[in-house]
Parts: structure tokens; sequence; C-alpha cells
């Protein structure tokens, strides 16, 4: 079992997950762009999400309908 880290956010008042990027947390809480983040630091700056789709992808030649050829 794996535990995503997390920490109290004094904007949002809100205990939020680390294991995103700041952009992410910041587009889940609805801050403005210009915020200045105190969190900023925590986060992994890693976007999850973006490898499991690039991974999907992997393996499958250009034009084809499956990876299953």
């Amino acid at each position: 079992m794996f535990d995503s880290p997390f920490e109290f956010c004094a904007l949002c008042r809100e205990y939020v997950l680390l294991d995103q990027t700041q952009k992410q947390c910041a587009r889940e809480y609805a801050c403005a762009p210009a915020t200045l983040c105190p969190l900023d630091r925590f986060f992994t700056g890693i976007d999850f999400a973006a490898g499991k789709h690039a991974a999907e992808g992997a393996g499958r030649r250009p034009g084809s309908r499956s990876g299953t050829r």
C-alpha cells in the first residue's frame, strides 16, 4: 500500500496531495495563476498522468489502430 504525501495549504485551507504537479493542484483548488504557492517546494513536479498516457502509446506504430499486430 502506498500513501501519498500531503500537507496543509494555508491558502485553500485544506490538506492537499503532493504526488502531483503544482499546476494540477492549483487547478483542483482554483488558485489564481499569479498566486505564489506556499507548498511549491513540496510538489514532485512529475505529471504521473502524462506518463501513463505516454506508456499507453509506447510500442504502437504510427498509423496503426491497435498495438496488437
